[in-house]
């Protein structure tokens, strides 16, 4: 007897506001996805236009699936993630934060994970990701936490537990409630497959990411290394 494995059409959710190079890295991160059925979701603000020339240069020129968003410009990231997910085709909605760096199973040792262990979870979250300061060099595995940004989750329960209308921590209430109905599973051992990148421009401002890493562990200075060289590498499109 032949078994057939299906794999669920995830939808990653990015949000992002005139940063196109670093779009682009987040793109690139999305294609090397080891998970064969998955689609980029990309919201950009209206007068957004270098976000808009950049996407339509890659529907032209790749058989990447992506689909592009536009919103209002005054909208909060609260109140696009929560507009994008109604474009989004997929079963499961998977967080890809334009300004990250994710490893290339993410979406599938996430979306297994749900699977596993005899229950069956509707959402996950990595509770221990990487740290990286990109202005100090450095690097740390994180402490214990809900980390919002590595959030992959059924549709249907974001549209039941929609994100707040805010710029910071709109996923607070989400994830209570996930939390809450017990249908959120916490990731301890995989904080590679997330790294949250400190840059000086993230939503978040320095006294949240100096909260972060003065209680994480710093790493050894070749990990660092290593991480600082694939995040400036540059990346550009070849016709």
């Amino acid at each position: 007897m032949k078994v057939k494995l299906t794999h669920p059409l995830v939808s990653c959710l990015c949000i992002t506001d005139n940063r196109p190079s670093l779009l682009l890295k987040a793109i690139v991160n999305f294609d090397a996805q080891n998970y064969p059925n998955r689609e980029l979701v990309i919201s950009y603000p209206s007068t957004d236009i270098a976000t808009k020339n950049l996407l339509n240069r890659l529907l032209e020129t790749s058989d990447l699936n992506i689909i592009p968003v536009e919103r209002n410009a005054s909208d909060s990231i609260g109140k696009a993630k929560n507009l994008a997910i109604h474009h989004c085709e997929g079963d499961y909605i998977c967080t890809w934060d334009d300004d990250d760096i994710y490893y290339t199973n993410r979406l599938a040792h996430q979306f297994n994970s749900l699977q596993g262990q005899g229950k069956y979870f509707q959402a996950g979250i990595l509770s221990h990701i990487l740290l990286y300061n990109a202005n100090t060099q450095k690097a740390y595995s994180s402490f214990p936490s809900y980390w919002g940004g590595s959030l992959i989750c059924r549709k249907d329960l974001i549209i039941r537990y929609p994100y707040s209308n805010t710029n910071i921590a709109e996923d607070t209430s989400l994830l209570k409630s996930l939390e809450s109905i017990k249908l959120l599973q916490k990731i301890d051992d995989a904080p590679y497959l997330y790294i949250f990148v400190y840059h000086g421009k993230n939503a978040l401002d320095h006294s949240y990411y100096h909260f972060f890493s003065s209680r994480s562990q710093q790493l050894d200075q070749e990990t660092a290394q290593n991480i600082r060289i694939y995040y400036e590498q540059q990346i550009e499109l070849v016709y």
